[in-house]
C-alpha cells in the first residue's frame, strides 16, 4: 500500500467510456446492472439470490472486495480490477455509512481488507481501480439485506485510517452534471478541455495538461486564500507564507469546488492532518477538534482552538462543507481527545 498519508486518484477526468476500454468486456453488463438498480434494496448479495441476476459473471462474492478470477475474465496485461465491494458486518471492519453531498452524490469510506488471505490481492485490485479511474459497484448492509448504491469511483486511500473513499453514484446523469469534474477543469480553454476529455488515458498531452492545470489552479486557489487570511494560518497563527497551503474543505470532485469558501489556509503539516481526517472543525463553534491518534503529541495545543476567520465574512468557510468534513472525521474517530 502507499506510504504517504493520503493517495488521490491520478486520473484527471474519469469517465465511464474511458473505464470501459480498460476493463474486461464482461464487466460492462455488470456496470449496467449497478446503474439500473442504484438505490434498490435486495434481500441478499446477488451471488446468493435465487434467481441470480442475469450477467455474464457474478456481481459479488462472500469476500468484501470482489475480483473476478482469471477463469471468468481475461485481464489485459494481468492487471486485475475489483468489480464490487460490500460491507460485511464483521466487527473488525469499520465501514461507514454514505455521506450525502450537495450535488446529490455521496461519499463512503470503505475499510481496506485485513486478514490472513492478503495474498489474494483485494486491496491491490481496489488500488488499481483508484489508479486507473475504474468504478466499482457498492452494496451497503441494511438488515435484513443490502442496499445497492450503484457504481462509485475510488477517489482516495488514507494510509492512517486504512480507508478507501468511494464517490458515487456514477451514471450518465451524474457525469453530465459534472459530479466528477476535477478542480479547475471548467476554467480551461476549450481546446485544453478537449485534450483532457480524450479517451486514451496514456496520451502524453493529457498528462502534461492535467499536471499544468493542477499547478495553476492550486496556485490561484492558494493566492486567494493567502489574501483572505492575511497570509496567516487559520489554526496556528503562523504568518510565514512559504509554509502555508490551501486546504480544500471538501476535496471530492465536482463543479464549483475551487472557491475560497471551500478552503482554509493552513500550515503544511496541519493541511496533511486535515486531509487525513486527523483534525477537523466543528461547524457551529468553529472549534478545532483532534483525533485520539494525536493524543500525547505537540498538536494538543490546538485542540478546541477557534478557527481564525478571514478578512471578510463572505470569504468564510462554508458551514455545510465544514459539516461534511466534520461528520466524516467523527465517523473515522469515534473516541476523540478530551
Amino acid at each position: 500500500m502507499p506510504a504517504q498519508i493520503t493517495y488521490d486518484s491520478p486520473v484527471f477526468l474519469p469517465t465511464l467510456e474511458r473505464a470501459k476500454k480498460l476493463v474486461p468486456q464482461a464487466f460492462l453488463p455488470c456496470y449496467d446492472w449497478f446503474m439500473s438498480n442504484a438505490g434498490e434494496k435486495i434481500p441478499r448479495l446477488p451471488h446468493n439470490m435465487s434467481p441470480k441476476p442475469v450477467t455474464p459473471i457474478p456481481l459479488s462474492r462472500d469476500s468484501g472486495i470482489y475480483i473476478p478470477g482469471a477463469a471468468q475474465v481475461e485481464y489485459d496485461g494481468g492487471r486485475r480490477y475489483a468489480l464490487s465491494v460490500h460491507s460485511t458486518g464483521h466487527k473488525k471492519y469499520d465501514d461507514r455509512s454514505p455521506i450525502p453531498l450537495a450535488d446529490g452524490t455521496w461519499v463512503l469510506n470503505y475499510a481496506a481488507h485485513e486478514g490472513s488471505d492478503l495474498s489474494q490481492g483485494y486491496n491491490a485490485a481496489l488500488m488499481n481501480c483508484l489508479n486507473d479511474g475504474i468504478p466499482v459497484g457498492v452494496f451497503v448492509k441494511e438488515a435484513p439485506g443490502y442496499r445497492v448504491l450503484g457504481l462509485a469511483y475510488v477517489e482516495q486511500y488514507n494510509s492512517i485510517t486504512r480507508m478507501f473513499t468511494l464517490h458515487g453514484p456514477v451514471s450518465a446523469a451524474t457525469e453530465s452534471a459534472g459530479s466528477f469534474v476535477p478542480h479547475g477543469f471548467e476554467d480551461l480553454p476549450e481546446n485544453e478541455q478537449k485534450i483532457l476529455m480524450e479517451l486514451d488515458g496514456q496520451d502524453e498531452r493529457r498528462v502534461v495538461t492535467a499536471q499544468q492545470v493542477r499547478r495553476e489552479q492550486q496556485g490561484k486557489f492558494r493566492e486567494a486564500l493567502l489574501q483572505a487570511y492575511s497570509e496567516t494560518c487559520a489554526i496556528t497563527g503562523v504568518n510565514v507564507p512559504e509554509v502555508l497551503q490551501a486546504a480544500h474543505i471538501n476535496p471530492y470532485r465536482g463543479r464549483k469546488s475551487q472557491v475560497v469558501n471551500n478552503g482554509i489556509l493552513l500550515r503544511a503539516d496541519l493541511h496533511l492532518l486535515y486531509d487525513a481526517h486527523l483534525i477537523s472543525v466543528e461547524p457551529s463553534s468553529l472549534s478545532v477538534t483532534l483525533s485520539e491518534r494525536l493524543d500525547g503529541t505537540t498538536y494538543l495545543r490546538y485542540n478546541h482552538r477557534r478557527l481564525r476567520q478571514p478578512i471578510s465574512a463572505d470569504l468564510a468557510p462554508n458551514a455545510d462543507l465544514l459539516a461534511i468534513h466534520y461528520e466524516q472525521f467523527r465517523r473515522e474517530n469515534p473516541s476523540l481527545v478530551a
